[in-house]
C-alpha cells in the first residue's frame, strides 16, 4: 500500500523551516488552548462573583425600601414591588414575612430546588430592629447557560484558529499577518477611554483583509460610540426615574405613618377631653397590673365620679356640662403624679391607675384630687358651678398578687359606690369597706 506525500512517514523529511513551522504550531496550538481555558475560567468566577454580588445588593435595596412598608402594614405596596421584582427574567419568586413569621405578600412560582437556583433571605430592618423577612429565589439557568455557551464558544474558536493556522501556516508567520496583527492589537489596546469609548481608529490601509477590517472597524467605531451615548443617556434617565420613584415611595410611606399614627391616637383618645378612652385604659391596666405582680410591687386604681352631674347638665345645659367636663379633666391631669395614667372611662366617670401606690399612698392621691376639684369652682357666665368629685379605690398589694384585673376594678367601682352612698364629696378604699363589714 503507498502513502501519500502528507502521510505520516512524509514527515521526517520535512526540512529545518518546515519542522520549525510545525513546533511553533504546537505550541500555538497548546498554547491557544490553555489561555482559552485560563481566560474562561476567570471569565466564569467574575460572572459568577457578579452575578451573586448584584443578587446581593438587589436583596439589600428591596429590604431597606420595604422597611416602612412593613412597618406600616402596606400590604398593596409590597405586593405591588414584588410584582415588579418578579418580571425579571432571573427572578422567579419573592416573599415578605412580617417579625411574627406571617406572610404579608408574595410573587412568583417555587419550584423544586434543583441546583441551579439560589435562595437570598434577608432581614428588613427599621431604626436597626427587625421588622419582616424578604426572601428572593433567583433562577441562575440563564447565568449556567451562557457560560455554556461560552464554553462551547471557546471551543469552536479553538477549532475554528487551529484549522486557519494549519491552512496558512506559512503566511501567518509573516511579515503580511504578524506585523498587521500587532499594529490592530496595539490600536486597540491604547483606543479605549474610561467610557467605553473608542479613540483611535486601526492604522492600516492597505487593500488586503486587514486592511478591510481595519476600514470596517473604523467605520463601526462611531456607531459604537454613537450607541454607548445613547445607552447611558438611557441609563441616567432610569436611574433618574427610579430615584423619583423611590423618592415618592419614602413620602407615602412617611404619610402612612403620619396616618397611622393619627388613626391610633383617636383610636385611644377621648375627643372632648384629650385624656385616654375606656379601650386605653382597658389595655394599659391589664399591661400594668401584670407587670406589678410580675415584680411583686403594689399598685392601685382610683375611679372618679363627678357629683352631681344630671343637675349640672339640666340646669345649665349639656354645653355647660361638657366645658365642667373638661374642666375637671384639666384639674386631676395637673394633680396626678408623672407616673399615674388617668382615663375617661364614660360619662362623668374617670380612672386612674396609680402606680407603686400602696393604700396610704392611694388614698392620698385620692384626697389631693378631690380637694383640687372643690376648691376649683367653674366660673360659667354669671354663674359659678361649685363641683365635687366621689372617689372609690382598689389595690393590689403583695397579699392578694393573684387578683385579676376585673376584680381590682370591680372592687374600686364597690368602693365608689359607697362614698356615692354615703355623701358623696369623698374618698373611700375598698379594704375600709371590708374592715367595717368584718367589725360589725
Amino acid at each position: 500500500m503507498s502513502l501519500s506525500p502528507f502521510t505520516l512517514p512524509s514527515l521526517f523529511g520535512f526540512g529545518i523551516r518546515q519542522k520549525m513551522i510545525l513546533v511553533l504550531l504546537g505550541v500555538l496550538t497548546v498554547a491557544l488552548a490553555v489561555s482559552g481555558w485560563l481566560a474562561f475560567d476567570q471569565q466564569e468566577r467574575e460572572i459568577i462573583r457578579s452575578t451573586e454580588q448584584h443578587e446581593e445588593d438587589i436583596v439589600a435595596y428591596v429590604s431597606q425600601s420595604l422597611s416602612y412598608s412593613v412597618i406600616g402594614y402596606d400590604y398593596q405596596t409590597i405586593q405591588i414591588l414584588l410584582d415588579e421584582l418578579t418580571k425579571s427574567q432571573d427572578i422567579v419568586y419573592a416573599k415578605v414575612v412580617n417579625a411574627k413569621g406571617n406572610t404579608m405578600a408574595e410573587a412568583g412560582s417555587v419550584l423544586s430546588h434543583d441546583g441551579s437556583r439560589s435562595v437570598l433571605d434577608r432581614d428588613i430592618l427599621f431604626d436597626k430592629q427587625k421588622v419582616g423577612q424578604l426572601q428572593i429565589i433567583v433562577d441562575n439557568t440563564r447565568i449556567i447557560n451562557q457560560l455554556k455557551d461560552q464554553k462551547v464558544a471557546i471551543i469552536a474558536r479553538e477549532v475554528v484558529i487551529l484549522l486557519l493556522i494549519a491552512l496558512g501556516e506559512f503566511l501567518a508567520l509573516s511579515y503580511i499577518i504578524v506585523r498587521p496583527v500587532s499594529v490592530i492589537a496595539d490600536a486597540l489596546a491604547k483606543g479605549v477611554d474610561q467610557d467605553g469609548n473608542i479613540t483611535r481608529d486601526i492604522p492600516i490601509s492597505s487593500r488586503d483583509e486587514f486592511g478591510k477590517l481595519a476600514a470596517l472597524f473604523n467605520d463601526m467605531r462611531s456607531q459604537l460610540n454613537e450607541a454607548n451615548l445613547r445607552l447611558q443617556s438611557k441609563i441616567e434617565l432610569a436611574d433618574s426615574r427610579l430615584q423619583e420613584n423611590n423618592q415618592q415611595l419614602r413620602q407615602q410611606a412617611t404619610e402612612l405613618q403620619s396616618l397611622n399614627e393619627e388613626l391610633r391616637r383617636l383610636t385611644i383618645t377621648d375627643p372632648m377631653t384629650g385624656l385616654h378612652n375606656r379601650r386605653h385604659f382597658d389595655a394599659i391596666m391589664e399591661t400594668d397590673l401584670a407587670l406589678s405582680r410580675r415584680h411583686n410591687e403594689v399598685s392601685s386604681i382610683i375611679i372618679i365620679d363627678l357629683d352631681h352631674f344630671k343637675n349640672i347638665n339640666d340646669t345649665f345645659g349639656h354645653k355647660t356640662g361638657d366645658r365642667v367636663l373638661i374642666h375637671v379633666a384639666n384639674i386631676l391631669k395637673s394633680n396626678l403624679r408623672k407616673t399615674d395614667a388617668i382615663c375617661r372611662i364614660g360619662g362623668e366617670e374617670f380612672a386612674v391607675i396609680s402606680r407603686r401606690a400602696g393604700i396610704e399612698d392611694a388614698m392620698t392621691v385620692g384626697e389631693k384630687l378631690r380637694k383640687a376639684v372643690e376648691m376649683n369652682p367653674l366660673q360659667a357666665g354669671k354663674n359659678c358651678i361649685s363641683l365635687t368629685i366621689s372617689i372609690g379605690i382598689s389595690s393590689l398589694s403583695s397579699t392578694n398578687q393573684n387578683t385579676q384585673p376585673d376584680d381590682i376594678f370591680r372592687k374600686a367601682d364597690a368602693a365608689l359606690y359607697f362614698s356615692k352612698e354615703h355623701g358623696r364629696n369623698r374618698v373611700t378604699h375598698y379594704d375600709a369597706i371590708k374592715r367595717d363589714d368584718n367589725e360589725a
